[in-house]
């Protein structure tokens, strides 16, 4: 199984290495940038109850002075790379055992994260600074930023569409060749699998067809998502080698069979 409790092979010369050759300090990287993704994707869920409200443009266009908001801003623009290079490690990890679905899985999680980071980047870098030029503009400016953030804001939308299809294929991929492993990897499988249920539903919102009451997605996201990162973190750690996971890795697989 993918998480056995035997020390792992991973150099060329051993033949009985379920995972591809790499080493595995990379997978240590992986497993602390999933850990640290727990963390980033708390704030991104949490930060935006500091903010003040923006009923309107003008308070919109103020938001740049918060610093909830900017600490977010950049958060956000870390995230999608932590997340990616997370998912790096799991594609290569079960990248022997499940070829295509490590292929596939990791062209849905480019696709998200290139996406993800595009809209940081375009709120960071152009949308902020409208933000900034808008105090103290006259009435033409004004208007001109008024058009940019509408145009803004439909690029946003497009983006996050594409992103939320990447994501659901790359957690879907992912988790199917995790789910069929060892008791931590079908833990973890089982995460990425409700996150692409969870992004499907996002879809479908967004096109109109609700499934699901907005309270229920509003909770299951942060039940969901933080702790499958954590979880897959752990698994990583423990494909690489690491003794030290072997106690959180007992305590979640005692957790999964209750």
């Amino acid at each position: 199984g993918f998480d056995s409790h035997h020390p792992l092979h991973l150099h060329p010369a051993r033949g009985d290495s379920d995972r591809m050759n790499a080493d595995p300090r990379f997978f240590r990287v992986a497993a602390l940038a999933s850990v640290l993704s727990a963390l980033t994707t708390l704030l991104l869920i949490f930060l935006p109850n500091l903010f003040d409200p923006a009923p309107d443009f003008e308070a919109r266009m103020a938001r740049i002075q918060e610093g909830a908001y900017v600490l977010r801003s950049w958060v956000y623009l870390l995230h999608p790379f932590l997340v990616f290079t997370a998912a790096l490690g799991v594609a290569l990890a079960v990248g022997k055992q499940a070829p295509v679905f490590a292929i596939a899985g990791m062209a849905g999680f480019t696709l998200w994260a290139f996406n993800e980071a595009g809209q940081q980047t375009l709120t960071l870098f152009a949308f902020d600074r409208w933000r900034v030029a808008c105090t103290g503009a006259d009435e033409t400016l004004r208007e001109a930023i008024r058009v940019n953030a509408l145009m803004y804001d439909g690029i946003w939308d497009a983006m996050y569409m594409l992103l939320l299809i990447g994501f659901a294929i790359g957690n879907a991929c992912l988790g199917l060749a995790l789910i069929a492993g060892g008791r931590l990897a079908s833990v973890a499988g089982g995460f990425m699998l409700a996150a692409c249920v969870l992004t499907v539903l996002l879809f479908m919102g967004q096109i109109g067809v609700t499934l699901l009451p907005q309270p229920v997605l509003e909770w299951a996201y942060p039940a969901i998502q933080p702790l499958g990162r954590l979880t897959i973190g752990v698994w990583l750690w423990r494909v690489a080698g690491g003794g030290l996971s072997r106690v959180f890795s007992t305590v979640l697989s005692h957790m999964h069979t209750k």
